[in-house]
C-alpha cells in the first residue's frame, strides 16, 4: 500500500466518525459519556494538527482549547501585572489578587482530588525534577545500605537512584523487569530483591512504565516492601490523569507526578507528594534553612516558576473533572483495544502490555518482530503513514499514547499501517 492509497483509506475511515459541532453543556451532560458521540464533543475542544495523527501524548498533553485560552488569559494578566501579583500589591491593598493566594487555592483543589492533605503537597516543574528531590532529598540512608530500582524506570530516575552511590554511599542494585509482566512477576520482583539484597533500605517504583505502559500492584508492593521496613519513592508520571486508581489506598509517602501529562496543564507543572510525618525524611534544600522543619516548601528551590502554568492547573482539573476519571480510564482502554486486537493472535507482533485490565490503560508497546531497528520503524510510521509515535530503541518497540483528542479512526488507522508494514516484510 504506497502513502496515497494509505491516505484514502484512513480517510475512508474518518467519514464514518460521528459529526458533531458544538454542543452545549447541558447537552453534553445528557449524553452517554461513553459514546462515540460523546467523546467527539470532547475531540472537538483540542486543536490538533492535520499533518499528521499524534499518537505520542506520553511525552506532553496538549492543553484542551478550553485550558489553553485560560493559559493565554493567565499570561495576559502575570505579564501586566509582574511583582505586584507576587505580593507587593496584597501588602498594600489586602484585596489584591497575590499568586500565593491563587496557588493555595489550586493545591487545595489537588489535595481534595488525590485524598491528602493540601501541606502534603509543593508544585515543581515536572516530575522529573519532584523524583530528583525525593531521591536525592532521603536522609535515611547510611553507608552501604541497599537501594534497588527496576530497569523499567525512567531513564532520569535510574541516574538519581545510582547516584545514591556518591551521595549516600548507598549499595545501588539494579533489578531485570521479567517480560513479560504479570500481576504476581511485578510483586516477586521486588520481594526477591529484597530477600537477594539484606540491608535493603529504599525501592524505586515506577507506576505505569513510560516505555511499555505496564501499571504494577503499587499498593501490593508497598505493602510487601513496608513489611521488610522498606521505604517506596513512586514516580506517578504517566498513571495519575490516564487511569481511575484511589490514591489513598495505595498508602505511599513519597510520590512525583506530573501535571502537563495527562492532567493537561500546561508545559513546565510537576507536583511532589510527601506524607506529613514522613517531611523530616527528605532533606530540606540548603537555600530553605536548616534541617528540622516540616514545610514541604522548604524541601523545594526552583526559583521564579512559570506561574501562568501553575494556575492553568486549576482549568485543567476543571475539564477533566466535567468527563469524569472513571470514563477517562474506560476511553483509554477502548482505544488502547481499537489497535490491539487485530494483533492479539497475530505472532508477528508483540504487543508489550499485558492483557490483564489491572495492567494498562492507554499507553501501550509493540514490535514487529522481523523489524530490528525501533528509531527506522517510527521514522516509517510518520513518512509514509503521518503517524507520529515513540521509538523505544532498547525494547526494539514503539510507544503508542493517544490523548483525549485522539478518535477510534486513529487507532485503526495505526493498525492499517502496521499491517502494511509487517505484509512488505513478507
Amino acid at each position: 500500500m504506497d502513502r496515497r492509497d494509505f491516505l484514502k483509506t484512513t480517510a475512508a475511515l474518518a467519514s464514518v466518525s460521528v459529526a458533531a459541532g458544538a454542543v452545549g453543556a447541558q447537552a453534553q451532560d445528557m449524553m452517554d459519556k461513553d459514546s462515540d458521540a460523546y467523546w467527539q464533543t470532547i475531540m472537538d475542544q483540542y486543536k490538533v494538527t492535520d499533518e499528521f495523527i499524534n499518537l505520542n501524548a506520553g511525552h506532553w498533553g496538549i492543553m484542551s482549547e478550553p485550558v489553553r485560552q485560560a493559559f493565554a488569559d493567565h499570561t495576559a494578566f502575570i505579564n501586566a501585572y509582574s511583582s505586584h501579583y507576587m505580593g507587593s500589591g496584597r501588602r498594600v491593598d489586602p484585596n489584591a489578587r497575590s499568586f500565593s493566594v491563587d496557588r493555595q487555592e489550586i493545591l487545595e483543589m489537588l489535595a481534595k482530588k488525590l485524598g491528602v492533605r493540601s501541606d502534603e503537597l509543593v508544585f515543581t516543574r515536572n516530575v522529573t525534577e519532584s523524583m530528583q528531590l525525593l531521591i536525592s532529598g532521603y536522609n535515611k540512608l547510611k553507608p552501604g545500605d541497599k537501594v534497588l530500582y527496576a530497569d523499567a524506570a525512567y531513564y532520569s530516575m535510574q541516574a538519581e537512584m545510582r547516584h545514591l552511590r556518591y551521595f549516600r554511599g548507598a549499595d545501588v542494585i539494579r533489578l531485570h523487569t521479567p517480560d513479560p509482566a504479570t500481576y504476581e512477576n511485578q510483586i516477586a520482583l521486588f520481594e526477591q530483591g529484597i530477600k537477594d539484597n539484606p540491608g535493603t533500605k529504599l525501592i524505586l517504583v515506577t507506576h505505569m512504565a513510560n516505555r511499555t505502559g505496564v501499571i504494577v500492584p503499587l499498593k501490593e508492593i508497598t505493602l510487601m516492601a513496608r513489611s521488610y521496613g522498606v521505604d517506596v519513592i513512586v514516580d506517578a508520571a504517566h498513571s495519575w490523569g490516564q487511569y481511575d486508581f484511589d490514591f489513598p489506598d495505595m498508602n505511599v509517602d513519597f510520590v512525583g507526578f506530573n501535571l502537563h501529562k495527562w492532567i493537561g496543564a500546561a508545559l513546565g507543572v510537576g507536583l511532589m507528594y510527601i506524607r506529613k510525618e514522613r517531611m523530616l525524611d527528605i532533606d530540606t534544600k540548603s537555600s530553605k534553612g536548616p534541617p528540622g522543619n516540616i514545610d514541604i516548601n522548604n524541601r523545594v528551590q526552583t526559583g521564579t516558576m512559570n506561574m501562568a502554568a501553575v494556575l492553568s492547573v486549576k482549568d485543567a482539573l476543571i475539564f477533566l473533572d466535567k468527563i469524569g476519571i472513571k470514563h477517562i480510564d474506560r476511553r483509554f482502554k477502548a482505544l488502547r483495544h481499537e489497535w490491539v486486537k487485530e494483533f492479539l493472535d497475530d505472532d508477528r507482533v508483540d504487543i508489550l502490555t499485558p492483557e490483564d485490565e489491572r495492567m494498562h490503560a492507554g499507553l501501550t508497546s509493540f514490535r514487529i518482530n522481523k523489524h530490528k531497528n525501533a528509531i527506522e520503524l517510527g521514522n516509517t510510521l510518520l513518512r509514509d503513514y503521518k503517524i507520529n509515535s515513540a521509538p523505544i530503541p532498547e525494547l526494539n518497540a514503539i510507544r503508542i499514547s493517544p490523548g483525549l483528542y485522539s478518535s477510534k479512526q486513529d487507532m485503526a488507522a495505526l493498525a492499517v499501517a502496521i499491517k502494511d508494514i509487517v505484509r512488505k516484510m513478507g
